[in-house]
């Protein structure tokens, strides 16, 4: 699916949108649908912007009737998040697109998002330390993203009040961000060592450390779900235990001393509160066991095993 260039934008525009599904037919998902939705609203005053899907379906799956002019791309394998966002980086950079959005599969885009996101994308377009516009993402009501690292360890989630360019060491999910090809290219895309969980949180934390910033879109809105806020429902125990062990790694490697106790301080409240809510007894022991192997192993101990884990870790 394509659209006309935007009267109101001084110099061609465009965006190269990757919706990502695991285990759900390309036809099903929520962002593509929305996706779609929003490109008709806007009409003629939307930019240049081609689809392309990624399915991570492990074996593959036949993908059922797509729109015209979207374009399909199996990974049987299920690499994750890291290599098809690259994947398509990749694409966007060799037929020109300037803007690459990432999506995975169950994100709701409101009508007007594209023409929102959009604005602000233009307003920054000529400040090249914007790197990325992102929108306000709510579970349930509950804001979720964009947050920064106050003192560089304490996530905090950001204001309603804050709007256009966001403060130093601002971070954002994966979905519905909407990042500036130029600037990927420059720190080399997506870690690899971070395929799945965490991978939008290394690759903030590389664009600020690059010297990139993050601008927030004003009044726009985005559900989403949140595994981890409702796991029990949400997640299996394996993901669960998955999502915990790239945590630690990411934490380990790439935060300093207070993040981390930070995050064992979470993880025992988490512990603490799941006991008292009588969460499902399999969670509740992932929780303490994760924390037991913070707490009696060595950064060092654990970053070695697991880089000896790393060549036969499965993504789910």
């Amino acid at each position: 699916m394509s659209s006309n260039v935007s009267p109101s934008i001084s110099r061609p525009f465009s965006v190269l949108a990757i919706v990502v599904v695991y285990r759900q037919h390309p036809g099903e998902s929520t962002s593509l649908l929305t996706l779609e939705e929003t490109i008709r609203r806007a009409g003629t005053t939307s930019p240049r912007i081609s689809i392309l899907v990624a399915d991570n379906t492990p074996g593959g799956q036949q993908p059922g009737s797509l729109s015209p002019g979207i374009e399909y791309r199996p990974y049987p394998k299920n690499p994750g998040l890291a290599v098809p966002y690259n994947d398509a980086l990749a694409t966007a950079r060799r037929e020109g697109f300037d803007w690459l959005l990432t999506l995975d599969q169950d994100t709701q885009l409101p009508p007007d998002f594209l023409d929102s996101m959009v604005a602000c994308a233009a307003r920054c377009a000529h400040d090249p330390r914007v790197a990325a516009v992102v929108p306000r993402i709510v579970d349930g009501g509950l804001p979720i993203s964009p947050f920064r690292f106050v003192g560089g360890f304490l996530p905090t989630v950001l204001t309603g009040k804050v709007a256009g360019l966001a403060p130093l060491h601002t971070s954002a999910l994966n979905s519905a961000s909407l990042l500036r090809v130029a600037s990927l290219e420059a720190i080399g895309g997506y870690d690899p060592h971070f395929p799945l969980h965490n991978s939008d949180t290394r690759l903030y934390q590389r664009l600020d450390k690059a010297g990139y910033r993050v601008a927030v879109a004003d009044g726009v809105i985005v559900p989403h779900e949140f595994s981890i806020l409702r796991r029990e429902q949400r997640m299996s125990p394996d993901r669960y235990r998955s999502m915990l062990a790239d945590e630690r790694d990411f934490w380990d490697r790439h935060m300093g001393p207070l993040g981390r106790l930070e995050r064992i301080v979470r993880l025992a409240g988490r512990a603490v509160k799941g006991r008292l809510h009588k969460e499902n007894a399999v969670f509740q022991r992932i929780t303490v066991e994760e924390l037991r192997y913070r707490l009696l192993y060595s950064r060092r101990a654990r970053t070695r095993t697991r880089d000896g884990e790393s060549s036969t870790r499965a993504i789910s």
